[in-house]
Order: structure tokens, then sequence, then C-alpha cells
């Protein structure tokens, strides 16, 4: 058996995340590995044009990793997705969304991902599989299956669960692997977890911090309420374990990357240890494990989200003029205006996942960000800043200096990445949006 019996049941009979097709009348999803703008940046140093390029979504659900690329990739040149999936309802939701989006750059696939050396469905610039690799019985073999089929220069975006985030929810699995224990009936499960919920005591651990979680039921229903307490196989990792399990399969992890639930800046341990002595020390491990300090500082990682490739060094660094510093979405907080505000003051920001965080600006940083618009690069805007200054002789290398510590931190948000000035801008998730308007039912 390629798959867990179990599971695909459950994503024939509750296909997740719910989907209502009608809902792309109203609206585009966008998926956070998935952006052309991240996927440039993190695996190909800002320097892939995306023309003639293959993405496969592997455990494809009810379509919107699918949808998103092939809504971006419609705009380049001879580039296809194809989707995979075990379950037939998911996909029958997945190609509604996508027929009322008129995309015919899709191609549907029912099947296992761990069938994918025999599918002859050819190599992949990109393969996205998130939120299905932590439910094979196998995670090792689902990941070198996956690798069987990724072209020698191409990447993953990956999502597994965190276990030490999610570890309420597991404590809440267990509970109603005990109380179903002789159920056989689905729906039956899903009815004896809602009296559960409703009876927990303010003593239980998920009760505790039940906010966190109950925004998924009230969005899903049932659905939500199997997925997240009945599922059959659920695999949750820490830091050290991902690192192992990516790198014994032949694969570097590239970096971890943010989402409106966590950040990048929440495995960094300065982000909650202030003690320059400890700090210190802590800076002396490989940098996995100072990765696994922040997760168990943090308490908040309920998901990894990463890329990870065969190559080393694919992420485009603050280093090359010709590099195009640009916002993933429109500028967030009035950034530039605090800093043109607030010359050489500190700068209080919140990440997405509530993280508090200060950074002072260099004494460039107002003059460079006036001009940093998306499509100039950092040497035009460098020779703007200079011609500001009167013809001020400070060298772009001093420039890239001044501005590092403001990108470094915008960065690590998620917010500020680079692209070469060789390639194409990308179509913003805003402009994406309002195609939505001219579509059918």
């Amino acid at each position: 058996m390629n798959y867990l019996r179990e599971v695909r049941k459950q994503y024939e009979n509750y296909p997740y995340p719910f989907r209502d097709p009608k809902d792309e009348k109203k609206r585009l999803l966008t998926t956070e590995d998935s952006f052309l703008e991240k996927i440039n940046h993190y695996c190909y140093a800002g320097k892939q044009d995306f023309n003639n390029y293959r993405a496969l979504v592997a455990g494809g659900g009810t379509g919107s990793a699918a949808i998103f690329l092939a809504e971006q990739l419609c705009r380049r040149k001879g580039s296809e997705v194809v989707y995979l999936d075990i379950s037939k309802k998911s996909m029958e939701v997945a190609q509604k969304r996508a027929a009322i989006r008129d995309l015919d750059n899709i191609t549907w696939v029912h099947g296992s991902l761990l069938e994918l050396p025999e599918l002859e469905l050819g190599t992949f610039n990109y393969i996205n599989c998130v939120g299905v690799l932590h439910h094979l019985e196998d995670h090792h073999a689902g990941l070198q299956a996956l690798g069987s089929v990724l072209a020698e220069d191409g990447c993953m975006g990956i999502m597994v669960y965190g276990r030490n985030g999610r570890t309420p929810v597991y404590q809440m699995q267990e509970l109603m692997r005990l109380v179903n224990e002789e159920e056989e009936d689905m729906q039956v499960k899903v009815e004896n977890t809602k009296r559960l919920l409703a009876d927990l005591p303010p003593s239980n651990f998920f009760k505790r911090s039940e906010k966190e979680w109950l925004s998924e039921v009230e969005q899903y229903g049932d659905i939500g309420i199997y997925d997240l307490f009945l599922h059959s196989h659920d695999h949750g990792f820490d830091v050290l374990e991902l690192y192992d399990w990516v790198e014994s399969c032949g694969f570097h992890l590239i970096e971890f990357i943010g989402s409106k639930f966590e950040s990048k800046i929440g495995y960094e341990p300065q982000t909650f240890i202030r003690h320059p002595a400890l700090l210190k020390t802590i800076a002396k491990l490989p940098r996995p494990k100072q990765q696994a300090i922040a997760e168990l500082l943090s308490g908040l990682i309920q998901r990894h989200s990463f890329y990870c490739s065969r190559k080393t060094k694919t992420i485009a660094r603050l280093d090359d003029p010709d590099d195009v510093p640009f916002f993933l979405n429109p500028v967030p907080l009035g950034i530039p205006e605090m800093i043109e505000k607030s010359p050489g003051r500190k700068i209080s920001l919140m990440s997405p996942d509530q993280i508090s965080l200060q950074f002072l600006p260099g004494k460039h940083s107002a003059a460079i960000f006036r001009h940093l618009d998306g499509r100039r690069s950092l040497k035009t805007i460098f020779n703007r800043v200079r011609k500001e200054g009167h013809g001020t002789k400070v060298s772009n290398s001093e420039l890239l200096e001044d501005f590092r510590p403001t990108y470094d931190i915008l960065s690590n948000i998620g917010w500020l990445l680079l692209r070469h000035h060789s390639v194409q801008a990308f179509t913003s998730a805003a402009l994406l949006q309002e195609r939505v308007g001219s579509l059918r039912l």
C-alpha cells in the first residue's frame, strides 16, 4: 500500500481545508511558500525568470497552492503546474476552482506521491509539498520520492508540523484515540470530540491554549475537527529531527520561511535572549542547535515551513549592486515614513507572529528607502542617494553596510526580498487579485 488507508478515507470524506469553489469570484488565496518572489530569492539567488518552468504540487488537497502557482506561472512562457493527490473528492474541489479561474496550465493526476518514481511525469523545477509528509508512515520515503523527480538545480517548499508547538493538540489526539478506540463511524468520532471539547476542565493543557486552535474549528467545522483532533497519522518534528531527516535524504535545508503564523526570527535565539554572555555562548553552537534553542524558547512554532535543495548558497545576498530590493507586499506599517521622521532613533515593529522587534536604521536608510520602488537596482538607488548628497563620495560598499542592518531585519520578517535586475518584475498578489472580478461562475 502506497499510503495509509485511513488517511485517504479521511480526505475522501472530509476534504481539507474546506473550500467553496464559488469563492473564486471573491478572492485569490495566496500560499506562503508559493510566491515566485520567495522561490526566486531563496532558491535561485534572485536569478530565476520562471520561463519553461515546471512545478509539482504533491498532495494538492483542495487546490490553493496549485491555483496560486498556476495564476502566477500563466504569465511566464511555457510553464506548467502538475497537481497530485490521493483524494478524488479533494481533486474535484480543486478542479472546480481552477475551471472558474479559466486556468488551463494545470495537469491533474490522482495518485500518491510515493508513486512518483513510476508515474513518468518528468522532472520539476519546483515541488510544493505542504502539510503532507507528516501524514506518511515513512516520511523518509516520501521526501526521497519527491527527490526522484526534482531537477538537479530545483528546489522544494515543504511544510510539516512542529512537535513542540503542537503539544496541546497531540495530547488531544491521544485523548480522542482512547475515547474512540472502539468507534469506526467517522461522524460519531467528530460528535464525541465536540462533546469532549465542551467539557474540558480549566486544568487541561489544551483548554489553557484553546484560543490558538479553535479558529480552525470555527472556520472549517467538522472538517477542521477531524484534521486537528482525529487524524490517524500526524507526526510532528522538532528542529533537530527536521535537519536530520532532510540531510539524510540528500538535501540541504536552505532556510525557514515566514508565514502569518511563524516568522524566520522565531528561529533566532537573539529574538528572545538579551544577555550578551549567554548569546555569545549560544553563537558558538552549530546553526541547527541555535535554532532548536529558539524553538524551545518560543513555544509558538506550530509548523515548520522551509525550502530545501541539493544545492547550497542559493539565497540572494545583499552584496550585488545589480540586485533589486523590493517588498513582497505593499510596504507594511509605513516603514519608510517612520525612518524618515525618526533619524537616529530605533524603530519598533511587530512581526506577523506578534514578536516585538527594534532596529536602528543606518544614516542613509531614509534616503535609500525614498528610491526603493521595487524596480530600481541597488546600484541605481545608491547613485541617486549620492546625487542627493551633492557629490558625496560614499561608496557602494559603504552604503551596502549602512543599509544591511535594516535590510536584515525586514528580510528576516519576510517583508523585503531581492531579485536580480535581469529578471522581469513579478506580478504582485494585489494585481493578481484584481483579475478576480472578471471571472464568471
